[in-house]
């Protein structure tokens, strides 16, 4: 479990590659569950409930994957899926945990502190998700941060049509 933590930092401070990381189905599969419980943990309210916040998050993970394994396919690379979904799984994962503090404080207080901690947050996890690109499709940085904020809003923009926040 340390060498995993220890790859995750690594990841996240740019240090390691997809590559780095074992090709690995009960990796792939641990990262997903893992995934799935902190990101029900993070928006799961009294408004929402568990069902919908698993929906939503299972149909990210299936987003974020498929999306993946369509843009490695259509490139000739579908052989570093599992290492690349493993890199953005285990990055997403720590960035997840540093950002409920953050999420709860913001919720008990909606100060400006918080929201700015989760921008840069959001940014570092968009440098990040682009270094993971890079090397992946064996790009440059720059284009691998453009792709991976174009993913982000475009799945910001599916989830907000499927799953709408209701007041």
């Amino acid at each position: 479990m340390n060498a995993l933590l220890n790859s995750a930092v690594d990841l996240c401070l740019l240090r390691r590659t997809p590559q780095d990381l074992p090709a690995s189905n009960s990796l792939l599969w641990l990262l997903v569950i893992l995934n799935l419980v902190v990101g029900i943990v993070m928006v799961v309210d009294a408004r929402l409930g568990l069902f919908r916040a698993l929906l939503e998050n299972l149909f990210g993970l299936l987003l974020m994957l498929g999306v993946l394994a369509a843009a490695l396919g259509m490139r000739g690379r579908l052989p570093r899926f599992n290492q690349t979904a493993s890199a953005m799984l285990l990055s997403g994962l720590l960035l997840s945990l540093l950002a409920l503090p953050l999420v709860a404080w913001r919720h008990r207080s909606e100060s400006s502190e918080s929201e700015l901690l989760l921008l840069v947050l959001f940014i570092w996890s968009i440098v990040v998700l682009g270094h993971i690109l890079r090397h992946a499709f064996e790009i440059s940085l720059n284009l691998g941060i453009g792709f991976a904020l174009l993913y982000n809003l475009m799945a910001w923009s599916i989830m907000s049509h499927l799953f709408p926040v209701t007041s």
